[in-house]
């Protein structure tokens, strides 16, 4: 049936003008209107793969919506796979026609195949609207405590959607969630750390559950700046950086206003300061990161003291991108403890003058011109 898609988006990129674009497309989209009235099975996935790129070149594509569905309750991984990426190109939560996926997805879920149930958690953290998360969340919860790190890990991401559609099932997901803490796959870990941040945001009872976890979480921090936690997740000498920004901006939620567990934290924040390079954007990352949980928590003055510090010394740094960060963050700062800002005055004001040196110079070359 029709071209092949590679030989379509050749055609597409050959045409010189706008309307011979149209013309090829209302050609192939003509074509495949043909095949899905026919539903010509062989050729299915090939049809769909054509249409979501004619989708993503900006044309309408809604009369191939149902084919979306076809494909993923086929019995095929290669099938399903083109249908649920169709799903989230074509469809959204707006759409009614968005509900009838809702049982194959609840079949996918339940498969016994982990990449199927992968696309099925994949697409339904993608598009999910409050109906969909309140007639599936009881499958997602009980992927969420499977035995397959991949499995969790799609699941826990998937939950963060279902959170925010629905906060009221943030009680369901309490203790899967914490155990997901204490994972020693990576890509669960993060994914679980990710989840336990959305669940304090939704509901009060959570922050105070996850508040008693904080020994689990600076346990956590900590055997990464001692130990590492996983080799192949070091960038430029620093382990895992993605995972520490990640669990100090928890610690920063648990914290906050809430002297007990800002105490706890206090050792590894400080360890965190004093450790991290700063020759490395991974570095800076992590030492920003650092600075904004100190800032947000019950922090001692010395910790707080510590934390300008950093600033002060991104202020010397070369980079514009870095030191603007700075003194965006000095902005904050100031309100919470003026004298510590006011020792690196005549640094700020280095900064300013350069900025209106660099302008001035701008100016008068753009003048030139």
């Amino acid at each position: 049936m029709g071209t092949r898609l590679r030989d379509m988006i050749r055609s597409i990129r050959a045409c010189k003008t706008a309307a011979e674009e149209r013309a090829v497309v209302k050609k192939e989209c003509a074509a495949l209107r043909t095949a899905f009235n026919e539903n010509e099975q062989g050729y299915s996935h090939r049809n769909l793969a054509k249409l979501m790129f004619i989708h993503m070149l900006g044309y309408p594509t809604h009369f191939g919506q149902m084919e979306c569905l076809k494909l993923i309750a086929s019995p095929g991984f290669p099938e399903k796979r083109i249908g649920y990426l169709g799903l989230m190109l074509l469809l959204d939560e707006r759409q009614e026609v968005l509900m009838l996926v809702t049982n194959s997805l609840k079949n996918d879920l339940n498969h016994s195949n982990q990449f199927i149930i992968g696309l099925a958690l994949c697409a339904l953290g993608n598009i999910c609207s409050a109906e969909m998360a309140r007639d599936l969340a009881s499958e997602v919860e009980k992927l969420l405590q499977s035995s397959n790190s991949y499995i969790r890990k799609k699941a826990a991401l998937c939950t963060v959607r279902i959170l925010r559609k629905v906060p009221d099932l943030a009680d369901n997901f309490l203790k899967p969630a914490s155990a997901l803490l204490s994972d020693k796959h990576h890509g669960a870990l993060i994914a679980g750390v990710k989840l336990c941040s959305e669940l304090c945001h939704a509901n009060a009872n959570a922050l105070e559950h996850f508040r008693m976890q904080t020994h689990t979480l600076v346990r956590t921090l900590k055997n990464m700046l001692t130990n590492g936690y996983a080799h192949e997740y070091d960038i430029s000498g620093f382990t895992d950086p993605f995972l520490q920004i990640r669990l100090l901006r928890l610690l920063r939620i648990v914290g906050h206003n809430d002297a007990n567990a800002s105490d706890i934290m206090s050792d590894v924040l400080a360890q965190v300061a004093t450790n991290t390079e700063s020759n490395k954007n991974a570095g800076n990352a992590i030492l920003y990161e650092c600075v904004r949980t100190i800032m947000g928590v019950e922090a001692t003055s010395g910790l707080r003291v510590l934390a300008v510090n950093i600033l002060g010394r991104f202020l010397s740094n070369r980079d514009n991108n870095i030191r603007y960060v700075a003194l965006n963050m000095l902005l904050r700062v100031v309100s919470i403890d003026t004298q510590a800002v006011q020792r690196h005055r005549t640094t700020i004001v280095e900064c300013v003058k350069v900025c209106i040196l660099e302008y001035t110079e701008q100016s008068s070359s753009g003048n030139d011109q």
